[in-house]
């Protein structure tokens, strides 16, 4: 890509082309292109692309990137070091989604086509498969991590609809405690990625358990302060295995078929809300999972 292309590239329709273009600038770009990469910068949605953006024009500019002492960065609130966070991990899961995603794709048809009907069934099947949810989970990620988009929304039927996906045997021991209707305002796609992640959770480990479940064994209550809102869940399963900041780790997942993303999703999902998540042994067994979220 010419520098010329790359500059008609800025206004592409594809995120992936745009991006390219970019950083391609970054390299061949002259300072008389700030005016256009700075008004690409302005109308940019993707968070990838904007950064790309942002990183072209400083070099171009010869912007040296900020300085900070330790003594600065240590001042640095946990909120902050939050957001920034999420914003890196919202360029990384995008970059990996628009860079990667597509050759997998092509992949996948071409083997396809090669076993023709041996490919029902066959390990390249069923680890293209495995990848496919790697990047559905990545995709989560990323949607995690992106600005909140608040609106007024009812918690308590948020979790009514989640539990209806159950059967009426499992909807028999999960009971709920909380107003009804309890509204809220934040943003629904990021509580619902928390809630869904609690509950799953909650009722894997209940089935895992040796013991029949008996009612009230996973309770899901809900309520607010004057500064934040929460939900918790506890089951009376088999408890928890190993550290547990070990569970929030991407990848890192005890159950056969699982891999990994759920606590980490959750976690980011509720910073992004600037709020914390955490996971405990219950008093009488079990695990007590807890989300707080700003109002």
């Amino acid at each position: 890509m010419t520098r010329e292309d790359a500059l008609e590239n800025l206004t592409a329709p594809s995120a992936h082309v745009r991006g390219q273009a970019a950083r391609i600038l970054g390299d061949v770009g002259r300072p008389s292109d700030l005016t256009r990469l700075r008004k690409a910068q302005r109308e940019e949605t993707v968070t990838y692309v904007n950064y790309a953006l942002q990183e072209t024009i400083r070099r171009l500019a010869n912007e040296k990137a900020p300085d900070r002492s330790k003594d600065e960065a240590n001042v640095v609130s946990d909120d902050v070091r939050k957001q920034i966070y999420g914003k890196a991990m919202e360029w990384i899961t995008g970059f990996l989604l628009h860079e990667i995603s597509s050759p997998i794709g092509l992949v996948r048809l071409a083997a396809k086509r090669e076993l023709g009907n041996s490919w029902d069934g066959s390990d390249t099947q069923r680890h293209l498969e495995t990848v496919g949810r790697v990047f559905d989970a990545i995709e989560l990620l990323k949607n995690a991590a992106s600005v909140p988009r608040p609106q007024e929304f009812d918690l308590s039927a948020l979790v009514d609809a989640l539990l209806d996906v159950y059967s009426p045997e499992v909807r028999e021991w999960i009971s709920t405690i909380g107003s009804r209707p309890f509204l809220i305002k934040s943003d629904p796609s990021l509580v619902r990625m928390v809630v869904a992640n609690g509950i799953r959770n909650a009722v894997e480990a209940q089935q895992a358990a040796s013991a029949q479940p008996n009612s009230h064994d996973v309770t899901i209550n809900w309520g607010d302060t004057d500064v934040d809102y929460w939900l918790a869940v506890v089951d009376h399963g088999i408890g928890i295995n190993g550290p547990i900041e070990t569970a929030f780790e991407i990848g890192n997942s005890t159950k056969r078929d699982h891999i990994g993303f759920g606590l980490a999703i959750a976690r980011q999902a509720v910073e992004t809300m600037i709020g914390s998540l955490t996971l405990e042994p219950a008093k009488h067994g079990g695990a007590l999972y807890t989300a707080r979220w700003r109002k």
